[in-house]
């Protein structure tokens, strides 16, 4: 049965659907050129959804109006305008430069960038389809210069999408970590060599050496002065220079690669000697060019061909305006509708290409390769443009007592569990309810504050291993009045299970409890919510999570909606006043058994000794909340990490990165001594 639709509107949407197709796709280029950069700066739900939907919506409205356009001309009967079949073909042949997409974006997540294989597919098919539609305006077409010109532009622009997804592919990126292939000296010349040296002169000769080497202080080969990094142009620049140098050393971190331990020797040592500003400022940039390797056209567009590729289609570009005027005046019979409407494409074809062009030219990446006597030549505002931050610097927050009291009407929570759509419900209230803080510089500096100091307990591998595992005990150690009291809450519970706890208690002495520094009380807030929001959002990122965590979080969420209908509690604040006035003299495993893993009234107990612990009690918590932090930021999967900077950016993808830079990873070797001293003999 076919829809009532009335003929005048049928025969007008014929007409216009290609039309209407084309200006659209021709807006959501310009519309990803110019906000698909937001997304670095902006953890908004609406912002990263309409990039989402601009990008799914970019290659779908592309592919639909060249295949419109294939139907018209083979039927006539879809459009009337059947003179107009020529400057079909060329349209086609400009959907082909949408297809490749702006500079600014070629994927939208990491997972896209393994689909490249797929696009390729996709160019073949499209440009055989285009290539079809012109070929059936041959030889009569009046537009076959400005078409063909177009019709190569497409192809380049279709192919540099396709290049950068490949080269942005985890297998590929990896490779580009991989340092030059080096077989050493000749076999045969190194066993000559070998053979003519005795054993004695063996020993002898390499004896000098290793002791030379053991007693040799590893320097760091990016070591940059911090008294004038932000003093002048220069220095600033030099300072995006050093930052790049880290990123091509760690960005073997994302695929799992190793790096050796001189390479964690030199960024400790440089770190330990910056300031905190000026260490997430390096990791800020090395995030960036992350971001901009994995989800743009950089990789294309800073190359010799690139550029070469990028004058080209300029020209192309022009050459096809100027052809299709001088067509226009030679056979001028086409509809004033369809002229102009080629016009538009041109003109904003040229329009986003000079702005892709200004931003190639006036990039970081352009900085970086610049020849110290280009340097002073940099106006200031455009260098304080390219230093301007590249993420949104808030964090994430919400609270179990919040969660729990928002499950409001309870009917509708009910209804969406009989349909097993509970989730669905639980994404929709974590976005409205959840709200954001901004990463104040106390913040930032108490993190880098704590990190040093690991790092310094840290001396070798093995250290830096033992420090990153600690959980909470090594915080509670550092406080001798604290440890006994409160070693239970860490020792006796997965890392899942004590973050509830940990979070629950923080929640109740933080709603109740006044006194204390303000900063610290700040802190603890800022980092309860912060990983209780990654708990329930982006559980992928706190990799440590295993075992029950999840029948441990509903049975506490259960038991304290239970508490909170009992008393009719509506108020957050409220909330806690109640829980905690709850004498709780026994644990909860003491009276209840195995029946429950909730650990609500467990949380209690502890916020009370916490509340014993008097002046003390704030700077506890700021140290266990610390290693609670890094030892989520260390352990989450790097690709988890990698997938944030398009996301508007974490706090802990930062904190890993500084954890690493601060020689506190996992993904180091040590180098082999004895393999070092043979080496030697060849060199």
């Amino acid at each position: 049965m076919e829809l009532p639709i009335p003929n005048k509107l049928r025969k007008l949407w014929d007409i216009w659907d290609l039309r209407v197709c084309i200006q659209i796709s021709l807006f959501l280029q310009v519309f990803l050129l110019l906000f698909a950069p937001f997304r670095q700066t902006s953890r908004r739900t609406f912002v990263i959804t309409s990039i989402w939907s601009a990008y799914l919506m970019a290659d779908w409205v592309a592919a639909v109006a060249i295949g419109l356009i294939t139907k018209s001309q083979t039927d006539h009967s879809v459009d009337p305008h059947s003179e107009n079949q020529d400057i079909f073909a060329f349209w086609a042949s400009f959907l082909l430069i949408h297809l490749g997409g702006p500079d600014s974006i070629t994927s939208f997540s990491i997972e896209d960038n393994e689909l490249w294989l797929r696009h390729l597919f996709s160019l073949i098919l499209q440009v055989l389809a285009v290539a079809y539609s012109f070929f059936l305006t041959l030889p009569e077409n009046k537009l076959q210069l400005p078409t063909a010109l177009v019709f190569f532009l497409g192809i380049i622009k279709f192919s540099e999408r396709t290049a950068a997804l490949f080269f942005a592919s985890l297998d590929r990126f990896g490779w580009t970590v991989l340092p030059e292939p080096n077989p050493g000296p000749d076999y045969r010349d190194a066993v000559a060599t070998y053979a003519s040296m005795g054993l004695m002169d063996q020993v002898a000769a390499v004896e000098p050496m290793a002791a030379k080497f053991g007693n040799t202080v590893v320097k760091s080969k990016f070591l940059i002065d911090d008294e004038k990094v932000f003093s002048d142009t220069c220095d600033e620049i030099k300072f995006l220079q050093v930052a790049y140098s880290f990123f091509e050393t760690f960005k073997g971190l994302i695929v799992g690669f190793l790096l050796s331990s001189k390479d964690r020797e030199s960024s400790r040592n440089t770190f330990l000697n910056l300031k905190p500003a000026q260490a997430f400022k390096l990791v800020e940039y090395e995030l960036n060019f992350m971001y901009e390797l994995l989800h743009t056209k950089v990789v294309m567009m800073h190359c010799k061909l690139g550029c070469v590729l990028k004058i080209t289609s300029f020209c192309v570009l022009i050459g096809a305006l100027t052809s299709f005027s001088f067509c226009l005046l030679n056979d001028p019979e086409f509809s004033n509708i369809n002229i102009y409407f080629t016009y538009s494409l041109l003109v904003v074809a040229i329009f986003l290409d000079i702005v892709s062009s200004y931003n190639l030219i006036f990039s970081k990446w352009t900085l970086i390769f610049l020849k110290d006597g280009w340097i002073d030549h940099i106006p200031k505002r455009i260098l304080k443009y390219l230093s301007k931050e590249r993420w949104s610097w808030s964090i994430s927050q919400y609270n179990i007592v919040r969660y729990c009291l928002d499950e409001r009407p309870k009917w509708l929570y009910k209804a969406f569990r009989y349909l097993h759509l509970k989730g669905v419900l639980e994404t929709m209230k974590i976005l409205r309810y959840s709200s954001s803080e901004t990463v104040t510089k106390d913040f930032e500096t108490f993190i880098y504050d704590e990190l040093k100091i690991k790092s310094k307990t840290a001396s070798s591998l093995s250290d830096a291993i033992e420090v990153c595992s600690q959980r909470g005990e090594w915080a509670l150690l550092r406080s001798s009045s604290s440890y006994v009291k409160l070693k239970w809450s860490i020792g006796e519970f997965q890392y899942a299970e004590s973050l509830l706890l940990w979070h629950l208690a923080t929640e109740l002495c933080y709603s109740t409890i006044k006194e204390g520094d303000r900063n610290e009380r700040q802190v603890c807030k800022l980092l309860s919510d912060y990983m209780f929001y990654l708990l329930v959002a982006k559980p992928a990122m706190l990799a440590p999570v295993l075992g029950n965590w999840q029948v441990v979080f509903q049975d506490t969420c259960a038991e304290a909606m239970r508490f909170f209908n009992e008393f009719s509690i509506s108020d957050q604040s409220q909330a806690c006043q109640v829980l905690i006035s709850v004498e709780t003299k026994f644990r909860a495993t003491t009276v209840k058994g195995n029946r429950s893993k909730s650990v609500l009234f467990d949380a209690c107990v502890l916020a009370h000794q916490l509340q014993n612990l008097k002046e003390e009690r704030w700077n506890v918590m700021k140290l266990v909340w610390a290693e609670l932090f890094c030892y989520a930021a260390i352990n989450c999967r790097p690709i988890v990490h990698a997938q944030q900077p398009s996301r508007g950016g974490e706090f802990l993808t930062f904190t890993w990165l500084l954890m690493n830079h601060f020689g506190l990873g996992t993904q180091f070797y040590e180098q082999e001594q004895q393999a070092g001293k043979k080496s030697m003999l060849f060199m």
